[in-house]
């Protein structure tokens, strides 16, 4: 794929263009979640609907990443580059001036879309220009490496502009992004074919949009569903009935055609199912960081500016693990060690973690368990992934790897579903025990009301001073319950990594992943 640069192109510039294109993208990946509550004020909605966002990018990148492959297929590289970049530039101005967060739901689902074009055609790319088995190894822990830093860097990024500018001029900004790796491709690629075209017909659109409805609606279930109390709620039920629907109409699809979306065959083999099982497990604990964040947030009043900082030692434990991870791939040594050595250090993140909730501290209590967390997800993520892909015969390798991708989707929206349902209904369980207690002839209270009366009175507020220390013991209440909530599920997370450790310890050594996976390795997604 070399002559498709100019010839006064350098290798190194080559991978630096390739990897410019790719990182705007990247970043508009969790742009919503990186200050959730400016975003619903912004778009006047409920901080579940921004979840909902995010979640609705997640799923155009999964719905439309097998079918993206034949466009990749049938452009010439240059010109698909410029297509779907200015796509991503109009995109962004009509996210900048659209408001109305109906019409931003489909334009991220569309942002999704556009974000698999880029994954695809700049990491084959990357891919090609790997000669050796060792490469693209590395090639892939820097990809997944990138792509797990990509929400706490997000959150240091925009969290200065954010506090300076409106929210809307992030996407602005973020269609500037898209202008300089534009600029480089017109000015360094040449107008040529590196494959013979593919022609675009028999398209298997009617299998991408039941993909894409199923996993759409197993995420708004999960967004939704506890605030609404499940499917007592009619949207709910049509949710459910409608995500059934689409699947079965998916695998009966699957069956009957010559050439399928996804081979579900795939299903029969054990060894790639332990891998789903450990990838999906994992994404669960990955996004157990946010309760920490919410903790950060609400109890130790962290600005999101500061709370910024304090994720640079998650990225750090991240970049470390990778890398731990790219050498223990390198050396070909067996899986199944680096996955018990990853589970071991997300198990030490929950419970340090477990130990360490308490309604007042300081910031730097944390920074070793945000590297623990970091290290841990670092080691599991890749080899998992060439594990899951290697347990297939070759011309299974892009099923398995699209299969790879929407369990990582269905773990972290599962993991958005397991803390709202521990948030609404956990916090209001332990507020309501808390709330026994809180009787006007408990003793305790009635010297807490005369302190912080006293107190409030001494600093000048000669007025109401019972009714605010009323508010602040409501606020400790509040706090506390959330507390307790962060508890109970750690210590859920806690018993999740028992679980899969015990798995692990009964599984073979796993060592023959090697063997498969030279003639098994796609692009990463």
């Amino acid at each position: 794929m070399r002559e498709i640069f100019k010839e006064w192109v350098p290798e190194w510039l080559i991978k630096l263009i390739l990897f410019s294109c790719l990182m705007p993208s990247m970043v508009l990946f969790f742009l919503p979640g990186a200050n959730i509550q400016v975003t619903a004020g912004y778009y006047g909605s409920q901080p579940s609907d921004v979840q909902f966002l995010i979640i609705l990018f997640y799923a155009g990148f999964v719905g439309f990443y097998i079918l993206e492959r034949r466009f990749f297929l049938f452009f010439p590289v240059k010109q698909y580059y410029v297509i779907f970049n200015l796509l991503q530039i109009l995109n962004c101005f009509l996210m900048y001036r659209i408001t109305d967060i109906t019409w931003v739901y489909g334009l991220r689902f569309l942002q999704g879309m556009l974000f698999a074009s880029a994954v695809n055609l700049s990491i084959s790319m990357i891919f090609s220009r790997l000669n050796s088995e060792r490469a693209k190894e590395v090639s892939y822990s820097i990809f997944f490496g990138m792509l797990l830093c990509s929400s706490p860097f997000n959150s240091f990024v925009t969290a200065e502009f954010i506090d300076s500018f409106n929210f809307d001029v992030l996407y602005l900004y973020a269609a500037l992004a898209f202008m300089p790796g534009l600029l480089m491709i017109l000015l360094s690629m040449k107008s040529i074919r590196h494959i013979r075209p593919y022609p675009l017909f028999s398209l298997d659109w009617p299998s991408s949009i039941y993909f894409s409805g199923v996993i759409i609606a197993f995420g708004y279930m999960m967004v939704y569903g506890q605030e609404v109390y499940w499917f007592s709620d009619q949207h709910m039920q049509v949710a459910l009935l409608l995500g059934i629907a689409l699947l079965i109409c998916f695998i009966i699809r699957q069956l009957i055609l010559k050439r399928v979306y996804v081979d579900i065959s795939i299903f029969k083999n054990r060894r790639l199912l332990l891998g789903l099982l450990i990838l999906f497990m994992m994404y669960i604990e990955r996004f157990s960081l946010s309760v920490s964040n919410q903790y950060f947030s609400q109890v130790l009043k962290l600005d999101p500016i500061h709370l910024s900082y304090v994720q640079w030692f998650n990225i750090l434990g991240i970049i470390m693990g990778v890398l731990f991870s790219m050498y223990w791939i390198i050396a070909h040594k067996a899986v199944k060690w680096i996955w018990i050595l990853g589970y071991c250090f997300l198990l030490s993140f929950h419970q340090v973690m477990f130990f360490s909730f308490e309604s007042e501290g300081n910031d730097y209590y944390f920074w070793i368990p945000l590297w623990l967390h970091g290290f841990g997800v670092g080691l599991i993520m890749v080899p998992t992934i060439l594990f899951t892909i290697a347990s297939v015969k070759s011309h299974l390798a892009v099923s398995a790897a699209a299969v790879c991708l929407a369990i990582r989707y269905l773990g972290y929206t599962s993991s958005i579903g397991l803390q709202n349902f521990f948030k609404l209904f956990d916090t209001n369980q332990h507020q309501m025990v808390f709330q026994d207690y809180l009787q006007q002839n408990n003793i305790i209270l009635q010297r807490y009301f005369e302190k912080e009366s006293a107190t409030l009175l001494k600093n000048g507020l000669q007025f109401h001073e019972h009714a605010t220390a009323v508010k602040l013991v409501t606020e400790r209440v509040k706090n506390q319950a959330f507390v307790r909530f962060a508890m109970d599920y750690y210590e859920l997370m806690s018993l999740i990594s028992i679980i899969i450790l015990i798995v692990i310890f009964l599984s073979p050594s796993l060592k023959s992943m090697y063997k498969k996976l030279k003639r098994n390795m796609v692009s990463p997604a």
